[in-house]
Protein backbone atom coordinates (compact mmCIF):
# COMPACT_ATOMS: atom_id res chain seq x y z
CA UNK A 1 0.00 0.00 0.00
CA UNK A 2 1.30 3.31 -0.96
CA UNK A 3 1.36 6.48 1.28
CA UNK A 4 -0.79 8.48 -0.27
CA UNK A 5 -3.62 4.92 0.04
CA UNK A 6 -2.58 4.91 3.74
CA UNK A 7 -2.89 9.18 4.13
CA UNK A 8 -6.84 8.47 3.07
CA UNK A 9 -7.69 6.25 5.98
CA UNK A 10 -10.70 7.88 7.43
CA UNK A 11 -11.89 5.13 9.78
CA UNK A 12 -10.21 2.53 12.10
CA UNK A 13 -12.55 -0.24 13.31
CA UNK A 14 -10.97 -2.78 16.12
CA UNK A 15 -11.28 -6.34 17.54
CA UNK A 16 -10.90 -6.08 20.95
CA UNK A 17 -10.08 -9.49 22.81
CA UNK A 18 -6.78 -10.31 21.57
CA UNK A 19 -6.55 -7.47 18.94
CA UNK A 20 -6.36 -3.78 21.05
CA UNK A 21 -6.67 -5.36 24.65
CA UNK A 22 -3.71 -7.31 25.89
CA UNK A 23 -4.44 -11.10 27.25
CA UNK A 24 -5.06 -9.37 30.89
CA UNK A 25 -7.86 -7.59 28.94
CA UNK A 26 -5.97 -3.94 29.52
CA UNK A 27 -5.11 -1.32 26.80
CA UNK A 28 -2.18 0.24 27.10
CA UNK A 29 -1.19 3.68 27.24
CA UNK A 30 0.81 3.14 24.06
CA UNK A 31 -2.06 1.99 21.93
CA UNK A 32 -4.43 4.93 23.43
CA UNK A 33 -1.97 7.61 22.55
CA UNK A 34 -1.63 5.84 18.92
CA UNK A 35 -5.05 6.37 18.61
CA UNK A 36 -5.65 9.84 19.95
CA UNK A 37 -2.81 10.75 17.57
CA UNK A 38 -4.07 9.10 14.44
CA UNK A 39 -6.95 11.27 15.39
CA UNK A 40 -6.13 14.83 16.22
CA UNK A 41 -3.18 14.75 13.65
CA UNK A 42 -4.28 12.80 10.52
CA UNK A 43 -8.43 13.10 11.06
CA UNK A 44 -8.59 8.95 11.68
CA UNK A 45 -11.56 8.21 13.45
CA UNK A 46 -11.33 5.01 15.82
CA UNK A 47 -14.13 2.63 17.06
CA UNK A 48 -14.69 -1.29 18.45
CA UNK A 49 -16.04 -4.30 16.62
CA UNK A 50 -16.50 -7.21 19.38
CA UNK A 51 -18.08 -10.10 19.33
CA UNK A 52 -19.02 -9.33 23.11
CA UNK A 53 -22.37 -7.50 23.73
CA UNK A 54 -23.00 -3.79 24.19
CA UNK A 55 -23.52 -4.31 27.94
CA UNK A 56 -19.75 -5.98 28.26
CA UNK A 57 -17.98 -2.73 26.61
CA UNK A 58 -18.81 0.19 28.51
CA UNK A 59 -15.54 -0.16 30.19
CA UNK A 60 -13.18 0.01 27.04
CA UNK A 61 -15.87 2.18 25.44
CA UNK A 62 -15.14 4.63 28.24
CA UNK A 63 -11.39 3.89 28.05
CA UNK A 64 -10.76 4.52 24.73
CA UNK A 65 -13.31 7.71 24.58
CA UNK A 66 -14.96 6.58 21.60
CA UNK A 67 -16.58 9.28 20.05
CA UNK A 68 -18.34 7.51 17.09
CA UNK A 69 -20.47 4.53 17.48
CA UNK A 70 -19.37 1.21 18.09
CA UNK A 71 -20.38 -2.82 17.06
CA UNK A 72 -21.12 -5.15 19.35
CA UNK A 73 -22.24 -9.16 19.23
CA UNK A 74 -20.26 -9.60 16.17
CA UNK A 75 -22.16 -7.12 13.84
CA UNK A 76 -25.64 -7.88 15.24
CA UNK A 77 -25.77 -4.02 17.05
CA UNK A 78 -24.63 -0.34 16.86
CA UNK A 79 -24.70 1.76 19.74
CA UNK A 80 -24.01 5.30 20.11
CA UNK A 81 -21.42 5.79 23.16
CA UNK A 82 -22.68 8.93 24.33
CA UNK A 83 -26.76 8.44 24.55
CA UNK A 84 -26.42 4.55 24.48
CA UNK A 85 -29.15 4.67 22.07
CA UNK A 86 -28.71 1.35 19.95
CA UNK A 87 -28.75 2.79 16.19
CA UNK A 88 -29.27 -0.78 14.44
CA UNK A 89 -29.77 -4.31 15.41
CA UNK A 90 -30.49 -7.33 14.23
CA UNK A 91 -32.33 -9.67 17.38
CA UNK A 92 -32.43 -13.04 17.39
CA UNK A 93 -35.56 -14.69 16.21
CA UNK A 94 -37.61 -15.61 19.70
CA UNK A 95 -38.72 -18.76 18.87
CA UNK A 96 -35.41 -19.89 17.23
CA UNK A 97 -33.49 -18.81 20.40
CA UNK A 98 -36.20 -20.62 22.67
CA UNK A 99 -35.40 -23.61 21.00
CA UNK A 100 -31.95 -23.86 21.10
CA UNK A 101 -31.78 -22.29 24.60
CA UNK A 102 -33.74 -25.52 25.75
CA UNK A 103 -31.45 -27.99 23.78
CA UNK A 104 -28.36 -26.85 25.31
CA UNK A 105 -30.49 -26.52 28.63
CA UNK A 106 -31.39 -30.25 28.51
CA UNK A 107 -28.09 -31.17 27.43
CA UNK A 108 -26.46 -29.80 30.22
CA UNK A 109 -24.15 -27.13 27.80
CA UNK A 110 -22.47 -24.44 29.79
CA UNK A 111 -24.23 -21.25 27.99
CA UNK A 112 -25.81 -17.65 28.54
CA UNK A 113 -28.26 -15.60 26.54
CA UNK A 114 -27.18 -11.80 25.79
CA UNK A 115 -28.91 -8.53 24.78
CA UNK A 116 -28.21 -4.78 25.60
CA UNK A 117 -30.19 -5.52 29.03
CA UNK A 118 -27.72 -7.80 30.21
CA UNK A 119 -26.73 -11.65 30.72
CA UNK A 120 -28.70 -14.78 31.11
CA UNK A 121 -27.22 -17.55 32.81
CA UNK A 122 -27.94 -21.65 33.02
CA UNK A 123 -27.35 -22.47 35.34
CA UNK A 124 -26.78 -19.41 37.43
CA UNK A 125 -23.86 -20.53 39.26
CA UNK A 126 -20.95 -19.21 40.48
CA UNK A 127 -19.02 -22.81 38.91
CA UNK A 128 -19.75 -21.95 35.18
CA UNK A 129 -17.21 -21.01 33.06
CA UNK A 130 -19.39 -18.96 31.22
CA UNK A 131 -20.61 -16.67 34.54
CA UNK A 132 -17.08 -16.42 35.37
CA UNK A 133 -15.98 -14.47 32.39
CA UNK A 134 -18.59 -12.01 32.79
CA UNK A 135 -17.39 -12.10 36.72
CA UNK A 136 -14.26 -11.02 35.79
CA UNK A 137 -15.68 -8.26 33.43
CA UNK A 138 -17.90 -6.83 36.56
CA UNK A 139 -14.56 -7.07 38.65
CA UNK A 140 -12.68 -4.52 36.04
CA UNK A 141 -15.80 -2.02 35.74
CA UNK A 142 -16.41 -1.63 38.94
CA UNK A 143 -13.06 -1.18 39.98
CA UNK A 144 -13.04 1.80 37.09
CA UNK A 145 -16.25 3.32 38.65
CA UNK A 146 -18.04 1.82 35.53
CA UNK A 147 -21.65 0.32 35.53
CA UNK A 148 -21.32 -3.55 35.44
CA UNK A 149 -22.97 -5.94 33.16
CA UNK A 150 -26.42 -6.84 34.42
CA UNK A 151 -26.84 -10.58 35.28
CA UNK A 152 -29.77 -12.70 35.19
CA UNK A 153 -31.24 -16.40 35.64
CA UNK A 154 -32.08 -17.81 32.14
CA UNK A 155 -35.71 -17.66 32.84
CA UNK A 156 -35.58 -14.04 32.37
CA UNK A 157 -34.19 -13.96 28.07
CA UNK A 158 -37.65 -15.18 27.12
CA UNK A 159 -39.03 -11.71 27.34
CA UNK A 160 -35.66 -9.77 26.50
CA UNK A 161 -34.10 -8.52 23.20
CA UNK A 162 -31.16 -11.04 22.55
CA UNK A 163 -28.75 -10.57 20.25
CA UNK A 164 -26.53 -13.71 20.83
CA UNK A 165 -26.26 -16.95 22.32
CA UNK A 166 -22.76 -17.79 23.62
CA UNK A 167 -22.35 -21.53 24.16
CA UNK A 168 -18.79 -23.13 25.35
CA UNK A 169 -17.30 -25.60 23.53
CA UNK A 170 -17.09 -29.04 26.12
CA UNK A 171 -15.68 -32.38 24.86
CA UNK A 172 -18.64 -33.17 21.92
CA UNK A 173 -20.53 -29.89 22.37
CA UNK A 174 -19.76 -27.85 18.63
CA UNK A 175 -20.93 -30.92 16.53
CA UNK A 176 -24.05 -31.44 18.59
CA UNK A 177 -24.94 -27.44 18.58
CA UNK A 178 -23.74 -27.50 14.84
CA UNK A 179 -26.42 -30.42 13.98
CA UNK A 180 -29.09 -28.67 15.81
CA UNK A 181 -28.72 -25.49 14.07
CA UNK A 182 -29.12 -26.71 10.77
CA UNK A 183 -32.57 -26.91 11.63
CA UNK A 184 -32.91 -23.56 12.67
CA UNK A 185 -32.12 -21.36 9.71
CA UNK A 186 -32.90 -17.90 11.16
CA UNK A 187 -29.88 -18.72 13.61
CA UNK A 188 -25.92 -18.58 12.26
CA UNK A 189 -23.03 -19.08 14.38
CA UNK A 190 -19.49 -18.08 13.95
CA UNK A 191 -16.07 -18.89 16.56
CA UNK A 192 -14.86 -15.97 18.44
CA UNK A 193 -12.25 -17.97 20.04
CA UNK A 194 -11.11 -21.42 20.48
CA UNK A 195 -13.37 -22.04 23.59
CA UNK A 196 -16.65 -20.68 22.45
CA UNK A 197 -19.55 -20.79 19.91
CA UNK A 198 -21.07 -17.00 19.49
CA UNK A 199 -24.70 -17.98 17.98
CA UNK A 200 -26.47 -14.81 15.95
CA UNK A 201 -29.49 -14.24 13.88
CA UNK A 202 -28.90 -15.16 9.65
CA UNK A 203 -27.05 -12.41 8.07
CA UNK A 204 -25.51 -11.51 11.04
CA UNK A 205 -21.34 -11.27 11.04
CA UNK A 206 -18.97 -8.26 11.64
CA UNK A 207 -18.51 -7.70 7.92
CA UNK A 208 -22.23 -6.60 7.51
CA UNK A 209 -21.64 -4.44 10.91
CA UNK A 210 -18.71 -2.36 9.47
CA UNK A 211 -20.18 -1.73 6.13
CA UNK A 212 -23.22 -0.28 8.02
CA UNK A 213 -21.27 1.49 10.42
CA UNK A 214 -19.14 2.95 6.85
CA UNK A 215 -22.70 3.97 5.50
CA UNK A 216 -23.45 5.68 9.45
CA UNK A 217 -20.33 7.19 9.02
CA UNK A 218 -20.28 8.30 5.35
CA UNK A 219 -17.10 6.81 4.75
CA UNK A 220 -16.16 4.85 1.67
CA UNK A 221 -14.79 1.34 2.28
CA UNK A 222 -11.30 2.06 0.80
CA UNK A 223 -11.04 4.61 3.33
CA UNK A 224 -11.48 1.91 6.18
CA UNK A 225 -8.76 -0.07 8.15
CA UNK A 226 -9.45 -2.80 9.86
CA UNK A 227 -7.79 -5.40 12.76
CA UNK A 228 -8.32 -8.56 13.85
CA UNK A 229 -7.07 -12.07 15.29
CA UNK A 230 -9.65 -14.72 14.64
CA UNK A 231 -12.11 -16.02 12.51
CA UNK A 232 -15.28 -14.53 13.10
CA UNK A 233 -12.82 -11.41 12.03
CA UNK A 234 -12.82 -12.15 8.41
CA UNK A 235 -15.84 -10.87 7.49
CA UNK A 236 -14.50 -7.45 8.33
CA UNK A 237 -11.41 -7.86 6.60
CA UNK A 238 -13.58 -8.17 3.27
CA UNK A 239 -15.45 -5.20 4.31
CA UNK A 240 -12.40 -2.64 4.39
CA UNK A 241 -9.77 -1.12 2.08
CA UNK A 242 -6.60 -1.93 4.61
CA UNK A 243 -7.25 -5.06 7.38
CA UNK A 244 -4.63 -5.96 9.29
CA UNK A 245 -3.76 -9.36 11.19
CA UNK A 246 -2.16 -9.52 14.73
CA UNK A 247 0.62 -11.18 15.19
CA UNK A 248 -1.02 -13.66 17.86
CA UNK A 249 -4.07 -14.04 15.42
CA UNK A 250 -5.28 -17.34 13.76
CA UNK A 251 -3.49 -18.53 10.15
CA UNK A 252 -6.58 -18.11 8.91
CA UNK A 253 -6.79 -14.27 9.70
CA UNK A 254 -2.98 -13.93 9.12
CA UNK A 255 -3.41 -15.44 5.46
CA UNK A 256 -6.31 -13.36 4.84
CA UNK A 257 -5.07 -10.09 5.71
CA UNK A 258 -2.54 -7.33 4.21
CA UNK A 259 -0.60 -6.47 6.70
CA UNK A 260 0.01 -8.31 10.01
CA UNK A 261 1.34 -6.52 12.85
CA UNK A 262 3.39 -7.39 15.84
CA UNK A 263 0.94 -9.36 18.78
CA UNK A 264 -1.43 -7.69 21.07
CA UNK A 265 1.02 -8.10 24.11
CA UNK A 266 3.57 -6.20 22.11
CA UNK A 267 0.60 -3.21 20.99
CA UNK A 268 0.50 -4.20 17.16
CA UNK A 269 -2.29 -1.52 16.86
CA UNK A 270 0.00 0.92 18.21
CA UNK A 271 2.65 -0.22 16.07
CA UNK A 272 1.14 -0.07 13.15
CA UNK A 273 -0.43 2.96 13.75
CA UNK A 274 2.56 4.53 14.26
CA UNK A 275 4.29 3.29 11.55
CA UNK A 276 1.67 3.80 8.62
CA UNK A 277 -0.58 6.22 10.08
CA UNK A 278 1.67 8.45 11.75
CA UNK A 279 5.10 7.46 10.01
CA UNK A 280 6.73 8.02 13.14
CA UNK A 281 8.59 5.09 12.58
Amino acid sequence: MTPHQMSAIRLMVCDMDGTILDSAKRLSSRTLSAIRAAESERGVATTVCSGRVCAMMGLYVKKLGLKIPFISSNGGAIVDPGTDEVLFQMPLPKDEASALMDFCGRNGFDYCALGPEGGFFSPFSPDGECIKRFNRYNLLSEADGVRPMPLYGIGGASSAVLHKILIFRGDGVTPRVEAFLSGLPGLSYTMSDVTVMDVMAAGVNKGEGVAHLAKIMGVAREHVCVFGDYTNDLPMFREAGTSVAMGNACDEAKAAADFVTASNNDDGVAEFIEKYILNTK
